[in-house]
């Protein structure tokens, strides 16, 4: 059996959605009979986004450096027991990070050509590694392989609806490598079909190819309260009026709120509006749990939507800091309600009256049974030409 070597945003990741993807695709494929595991593959995103959106020099951005620093020194020092707390959650996300089949070797720019040695086929995704700040990382589109290698991306994801500028060209220059194409959103199929002579695809996010039978084996429910709750999964930190529905819906009913109050190294200042005291010891597998445990979830992410429709879990979603339109990062939680037919559970209207009945996923669940089987075809019939 040939070895397939994966590269997403797996390797130091601090983002629940990306690990639990990167989880997915590595546990279908074993299932499959395939020898497949993460290539650890870190990255600098702050720095490979300034190559491609550089700051402006301004007095606000002088400021706003050392600013920050500062804060975060003063947070460490004054809270001492949160710090703990937070380090407590690192160790989770470290920890299952490693649950996750990977490469001993931790490869960068330099010595990726070795890679090619280790494997025979080359998957790049899911999750946005074709975000337009990802461009310089020629990696992700398997520039490194030699031309006996296999290279096929699987529910790649963007940034952007399209390229910016003079990078359109360097974009299509690097899809020339890959010989088989799937996306997550329609509109980056569209696309690339556009701009290259390629074909792209639309299939389902990993998190999608296992059940939620699959996903309870890994998870942990350690952090699920007894008393019914919702759970609160926002990665926007702007937006008060979305925590204020939350919070609404939440005495409306005579529920309890979990919210993670620390996510990918950063607190959400609209979380205060939040009377919740907020789960440190969540990392990936906890996650999971809360998502199974919730009476429903509340979210502007697109994986706490993934799981909340795979494990048929009442929710609303919002767009995230109330961005909206074909250019912004909730595109994807467009495509993917109009996909299962649940638009009505996006909420854009903060006057929008949220109630507590059941939804009923028998249509959405179909979809994701034919999504599914069409999906896993796809990637084994890539796999295997």
């Amino acid at each position: 059996m040939k070895k397939i070597g994966i590269l997403t945003h797996y390797c130091n990741s601090k983002n629940i959605g990306g690990l639990l993807q990167a989880c997915a695709i590595v546990n279908f494929l074993s299932a499959k009979g395939y020898v497949a595991e993460q290539i650890s593959f870190p990255f600098n995103y702050g720095k490979l986004h300034n190559i491609v959106y550089p700051r402006k020099i301004t007095l606000k951005n002088i400021i706003k450096f050392p600013f920050n620093r500062i804060k975060g020194l003063y947070f460490s020092l004054l809270n001492k027991q949160i710090a703990a707390k937070i380090n407590h959650q690192n160790k989770l996300f470290s920890e299952f990070e490693h649950f996750i089949p990977h490469s001993n070797v931790i490869y960068n720019n330099t010595n990726i050509v070795q890679a090619n040695k280790e494997y025979e086929i080359f998957i790049t995704g899911s999750d946005q590694v074709f975000a337009s700040y990802l461009l310089p990382l020629s990696s992700y589109y398997g520039e490194f392989t030699t031309l006996d290698k296999k290279v096929l991306s699987y529910a790649a994801s963007s940034d952007v609806k399209q390229m910016p500028g003079r990078y359109e060209q360097v974009f299509i220059q690097k899809l020339s490598r890959l010989n088989a194409i799937s996306v997550r959103e329609k509109t980056l199929k569209d696309y690339i079909e556009r701009i290259t002579d390629k074909k792209a695809t639309v299939v389902l996010d990993p998190t999608f190819l296992l059940s939620p039978q699959q996903w309870l084996k890994i998870a942990n429910p350690t952090p699920v309260p007894q008393k019914p709750y919702i759970f609160c999964y926002f990665l926007g930190g702007k937006t008060t009026w979305q925590r204020q529905k939350a919070q609404a819906y939440t005495d409306k009913y005579g529920y309890q709120v979990v919210h993670l109050p620390y996510i990918m190294r950063s607190i959400r200042p609209a979380d205060r509006f939040l009377r919740s005291q907020g789960r440190y010891d969540v990392g990936p597998r906890e996650f999971i749990a809360l998502i199974n445990g919730a009476q429903c979830v509340f979210t502007d992410s697109f994986h706490g939507l993934a799981f909340s429709i795979n494990f048929g879990k009442n929710f609303y979603v919002f767009n995230r800091d109330d961005q909206s339109g074909p250019d912004s990062m909730n595109a994807r939680i467009t495509d993917t309600l109009a996909t299962f037919g649940l638009t009505a559970r996006h909420i854009t209207d903060k006057n929008a009256v949220l109630d507590n009945k059941p939804l009923d996923f028998t249509h959405a669940h179909e979809v994701l049974a034919r999504e599914k089987n069409f999906s896993i075809n796809w990637l084994l019939n890539a796999l295997n030409d």
